[in-house]
């Protein structure tokens, strides 16, 4: 396919400059990072835009050259091309990172996961092959993939994003178990990607259309085997999180939630994103750190409003 990338000129952000500090990348012991010092910032080109379910999409964009080594867990900024009326970018997990694409130059596609539920991701679903978007990425702190027992994912809606290159990263090396809710079938993502990876896909339904009838978070206390080594990642709406954080709570595992928090920049400039976070340093016994910045990904053991009852 020809694509043109004439305009897509992209260049470095040096994510120390713009975070302060020194260098964040953390090596995760499997070569992938928790995050990324480096941030690229362009123009890229749409060369797919897919109705997958529902009102999901994914959204495929090639860019000039090489993507910067993106964590699992981290995200891209999307920004419309025309830019009318919508300033603001929107932030997408990141689901796949085709490096060295032959059918596009050689050069990286980018693919990312988005459900319509206003103007901007409206004018998203809009996008036609060669249509042109700013992106600025990988941004946040991702997932530690340095862990070889049982890593037990829970998503919700579009919140499996995320774990489909942790899912790649932990391949032969522990046990993965997705735990994916929706509300119907017709919500239900195709999850043959991570089939393909050997994990073990459980599936949720609220009106009981696939799978098991009820809230995904009732599966979790079934797939952990008493005394395993083993952790629960979460991703998805609000009230899901809660939930998961509370059984994995009562069971004693480790847990980390990817939040959802709205954000204008992405790059930590605006503090538009800030969440409590536990800080034995701070008088107030918390401090606010950027979701965008020292997340998305936080131990939810950490976060302030998850203490709290219900």
């Amino acid at each position: 396919m020809n694509i043109d990338l004439s305009d897509s000129e992209s260049g470095i952000i040096d994510s120390k400059n713009v975070f302060g500090g020194s260098d964040n990348s953390v090596d995760c012991g499997v070569g992938l990072f928790c995050s990324s010092r480096e941030v690229l910032s362009g123009v890229g080109v749409v060369i797919g835009n897919e109705l997958i379910s529902g009102f999901t999409f994914k959204l495929s964009i090639v860019i000039d050259g090489k993507f910067p080594a993106a964590a699992a867990g981290q995200f891209i900024m999307i920004r419309l091309f025309d830019n009318i009326g919508l300033l603001l970018g929107r932030p997408l997990a990141i689901y796949r990172v085709r490096r060295g694409d032959v059918a596009f130059g050689g050069n990286d596609v980018v693919e990312v996961i988005y459900f319509v539920v206003g103007r901007l991701t409206g004018r998203f679903s809009e996008l036609v092959v060669g249509s042109r978007v700013y992106f600025w990425g990988p941004l946040g702190r991702g997932f530690d993939v340095g862990f070889n027992g049982h890593t037990i994912l829970v998503a919700g809606g579009v919140g499996y994003t995320p774990f489909l290159m942790l899912a790649e990263c932990l391949r032969g090396v522990g046990k993965v178990t997705l735990l994916y809710g929706a509300r119907s079938a017709d919500r239900l993502a195709p999850l043959k990607d991570f089939a393909d990876l050997g994990v073990d896909v459980r599936i949720a339904t609220d009106d009981g259309s696939v799978g098991f009838c009820g809230v995904v978070t009732k599966l979790l206390p079934d797939v952990y085997e008493n005394g395993e080594s083993a952790r629960v990642l979460c991703c998805g709406p609000a009230a899901m999180l809660k939930a998961a954080f509370n059984v994995a709570n009562d069971l004693g595992l480790p847990c980390v939630v990817s939040l959802e928090t709205p954000m204008s920049c992405g790059l930590g400039l605006c503090y538009g994103c800030v969440v409590k976070v536990k800080d034995e340093n701070d008088p107030n016994g918390w401090s606010y750190k950027r979701t965008c910045v020292e997340g998305p990904a936080f131990d939810a053991y950490k976060l302030v409003n998850f203490q709290t009852a219900d």
